[in-house]
């Protein structure tokens, strides 16, 4: 039996796109997207708990599939859509390198669900009303919303991770959900809008991962995006891009936000960000900025992350060139009072930031080079570095207290 679903499942991804010709056909299209990475991490640092002191770890080389997306997406006639993709993450990596994400996926690698997700169009000759259903990102933040295989820095800027995990509860930011969404008319005129409400599962980790609990209350989010100038596309979508390749000149601004009430596993939650996506024929600036806020009871904690990113992109011989400097940042609390409320809360701690340079060569619409250097920094504060919750000084897979080193990547991107 399991042979012959995996069979199955072969012959669906290998099919080719079947044309549609009536309105009740079904196209089926593959997924495929690889990112290859090596790195060099220098001046990583392990706390040891004898001496009580950051001590040096070895430089290292390592090799890894940072990630990798396989899957199948389509439609059914004019208004269905539907996004049925994996992940595979995290091969390879060597958790005491200075890349951030998850722990090495093992010898055996796990293959998990992505998304999941159906559309549906409400009107065929307007793209003002969608209705999203299915395990996928809530639409809020530019970065967390936006594939990292779309995204034109090294890595996405992690800033999305702070934001997903506050607002979800999870690093891959994905639950289950209902998102009602559109787009105003972009044929007849240089401004539009675009909108997003979602309401969504808070993540179950009570009775087993199976409930919020006895006390419970729906995470609620939204997004609104304004366009000047060229629009970011002419049709509605959950995903987004940042480099034009000189084709797009125009200003997109957007706020964003989320609420969810307390649970029994989890304080209030609110978080409201904005954030720019500017392309001006070669210049491509892309940015955001996103409070968390986290409060139970007698304790209150803020935090606040963001990224700023400039690209500029040109052709040579038919081959695309992209320099890219990214700044990135999480600015919590780094007084002792406050930083033990943000215990109590499990919110983030402390600071973290960093500057990533990247060099890509795009080798055609599908695949790119990138050479990158990463430099980080963070601090502590007042508390215990077993406490402080940030990326800088974590790292899970039972490393513990760390300090993040800097290094140089080298990666292949890949989509089919």
């Amino acid at each position: 039996m399991p042979r012959l679903v995996f069979s199955f499942i072969c012959m669906l991804y290998f099919l080719p796109t079947l044309q549609a010709q009536d309105t009740d056909k079904l196209v089926v299209k593959p997924v495929l997207a690889m990112q290859l990475w090596s790195t060099y991490t220098i001046d990583q640092r392990l706390y040891n708990t004898d001496s009580q002191q950051y001590e040096a770890v070895d430089n290292r080389l390592n090799f890894l599939l940072h990630r990798s997306r396989i899957g199948l997406k389509g439609s059914y006639g004019t208004q269905w859509v539907y996004d049925f993709t994996g992940s595979l993450d995290f091969v390879g990596q060597d958790v005491l390198a200075g890349t951030v994400g998850g722990t090495n996926n093992g010898a055996s690698p796990r293959f998990r669900i992505w998304n999941a997700v159906v559309q549906y169009k409400a009107f065929e000759q307007s793209e003002g009303l969608y209705f999203t259903m299915g395990y996928n990102t809530p639409q809020l933040s530019r970065e967390s919303v936006t594939s990292p295989f779309a995204v034109n820095a090294f890595e996405k800027a992690w800033s999305q991770n702070y934001i997903r995990r506050h607002v979800t509860g999870t690093g891959p930011g994905r639950i289950v959900g209902l998102n009602i969404g559109g787009l105003t008319d972009t044929e007849t005129t240089q401004f539009a809008l675009n909108y997003d409400l979602g309401v969504y599962n808070p993540r179950y980790t009570d009775f087993g991962g199976n409930s919020s609990g006895t006390e419970h209350n729906v995470l609620l989010t939204y997004r609104l995006g304004i366009h000047f100038g060229d629009p970011e596309s002419t049709k509605y979508s959950r995903g987004h891009k940042f480099n034009y390749k000189g084709q797009r000149k125009g200003i997109t601004l957007a706020v964003s936000g989320s609420y969810e009430g307390a649970t029994e596993v989890r304080a209030k939650n609110t978080s409201f960000g904005v954030d720019l996506l500017a392309n001006f024929g070669a210049f491509n600036l892309a940015g955001e900025w996103m409070q968390l806020d986290r409060d139970k009871d007698q304790f209150q904690s803020t935090a606040s992350t963001g990224f700023i990113r400039l690209g500029y992109y040109t052709e040579i011989e038919e081959k695309g060139f992209e320099p890219v400097i990214t700044y990135c940042f999480l600015s919590g609390p780094t007084d002792q009072v406050a930083q033990s409320e943000a215990i109590a809360l499990g919110a983030f701690s402390g600071t973290d930031n960093y500057w990533e340079f990247t060099l890509n060569y795009y080798l055609s619409s599908k695949s790119r080079l990138s050479l990158a250097y990463t430099l980080r920094n963070g601090d502590a504060g007042a508390i215990d570095p077993f406490t402080v919750n940030n990326n800088y000084f974590q790292q899970g897979g039972g490393v513990g207290a760390i300090n993040k080193g800097d290094y140089l990547g080298l990666g292949l991107l890949f989509t089919l």
